[in-house]
C-alpha cells in the first residue's frame, strides 16, 4: 500500500479529473453500481466530531476516517484530521492511503465547482467566498484553475460583510462552521436571478451559515438527498425537509428547469465523493 502525505495526495487529484470522476460516480449510483450508506457521524469532547464514511463499487471500494473539532483553531491545531483508505473491491488489497483533509477539501471544492458547471448560465465575474480555513482555500485555488477569469473575495467571517453587499455577485461560497447565518439582510436583498450561493462548512443539524429566508425563497439543490435530509443545517432551518434537486438528478438530466429565482446548492459531503477522488488518485499514481 502506497501512503500519499497531503501534498502528494493533492498532486493525484487535478481539479478538471475531478470533476469528471464525480459526473462518472453520480452516473454510477443512479444505476445502482455504487453502495454508500449515510456516514455515521459520533460526537466527541469539545464540539468535535468522528465521521466514518464507506462506500464500495466493483473496481475500487474506500473507507474515510475523519476526526472534526472547530476548537482546534484557538488551539493552533488542524481542525480536520484523518485519511482514506482505497482498496481492491474484488481482492480486499489496500492500495493507496490518501490524506483525509486534503481529499476532503479537494472533492468538496469539486463537487462545488460541479454545481456551478451545472447551475450558473453566464460566466463568473465576481466571487466571494465567506471564510479562511482549509475549504475556502480550497475553492480559492479551484476557482483559479478552472475559472481564471473571476475576480475573487475572500471575507473573513469575523468582519462586518455590509459594504461588499451592492456588489453583483455571480457565486457567494460560504466554507466557515457557523452555528449562525453569516450573510447580511443586505447582500442577501441584493443577490441577482443568475446568482448561485453555495453552502459548504455546515455538515451537521445544529450548524447553520445560510439565512433561511434565503433557503425559503430559492431554488435549491443539494449534493446529497440523502445526507441533506439528515444534516443539512441550512436547510432545516429554512423548514425544508423534504427530499431535494441532487447533483445526481442535475447529471443525469432527471432536475427542474432552472427559474428566475436565486439558486442555492447545499453540500453536505457523502463517501461518493472521497470514491471519485480515489478513483483519480489511484490513476494519477499508477496504483491499479
Amino acid at each position: 500500500m502506497r501512503v500519499l502525505d497531503a501534498a502528494a495526495t493533492a498532486q493525484a487529484l487535478p481539479w478538471a479529473a475531478l470533476l469528471l470522476a464525480l459526473e462518472d460516480v453520480c452516473r454510477d449510483h443512479a444505476a445502482g453500481l455504487i453502495g454508500c450508506p449515510p456516514r455515521m457521524v459520533l460526537p466527541l469532547a469539545a464540539g468535535g466530531s468522528l465521521l466514518v464514511m464507506p462506500a464500495i463499487s466493483p473496481g475500487l471500494s474506500i473507507t474515510k476516517l475523519v476526526t472534526v473539532h472547530p476548537a482546534n483553531r484557538e488551539r493552533g491545531l488542524v481542525t480536520i484530521q484523518g485519511e482514506v483508505v482505497v482498496m481492491d473491491s474484488a481482492t480486499g488489497e489496500r492500495l493507496l492511503l490518501l490524506d483525509g483533509p486534503t481529499v476532503t477539501a479537494r472533492r468538496t471544492a469539486a463537487v462545488s465547482m460541479l454545481a456551478v458547471q451545472l447551475l450558473m448560465t453566464r460566466s463568473l465575474a465576481k466571487v466571494l467566498i465567506v471564510g479562511t480555513g482549509a475549504q475556502a482555500l480550497a475553492h480559492g485555488e479551484a476557482l483559479a484553475a478552472l475559472h481564471p477569469q473571476a475576480e475573487r473575495f475572500v471575507h473573513s467571517r469575523g468582519r462586518p460583510l455590509a459594504d461588499l453587499a451592492a456588489l453583483d455577485w455571480d457565486l457567494v461560497i460560504c466554507a466557515t462552521s457557523s452555528h449562525t447565518p453569516v450573510l447580511p439582510p443586505a447582500l442577501v436583498n441584493a443577490l441577482g436571478a443568475q446568482a448561485l450561493v453555495i453552502g459548504v462548512g455546515a455538515f451537521r443539524p445544529d450548524m447553520v451559515e445560510l439565512p433561511p429566508a434565503l433557503v425559503a425563497a430559492a431554488q435549491v439543490f443539494v449534493d446529497d438527498a440523502e445526507g441533506a435530509q439528515a444534516e443539512a443545517g441550512d436547510l432545516l432551518a429554512a423548514g425544508l425537509t423534504a427530499p431535494q434537486t441532487s447533483l445526481e438528478d442535475l447529471v443525469t438530466g432527471h432536475a427542474p428547469v432552472l427559474d428566475g429565482r436565486p439558486r442555492v446548492f447545499k453540500s453536505v459531503g457523502c463517501a461518493r465523493w472521497d470514491l471519485a477522488a480515489a478513483r483519480v488518485a489511484v490513476v494519477a499514481v499508477g496504483a491499479a
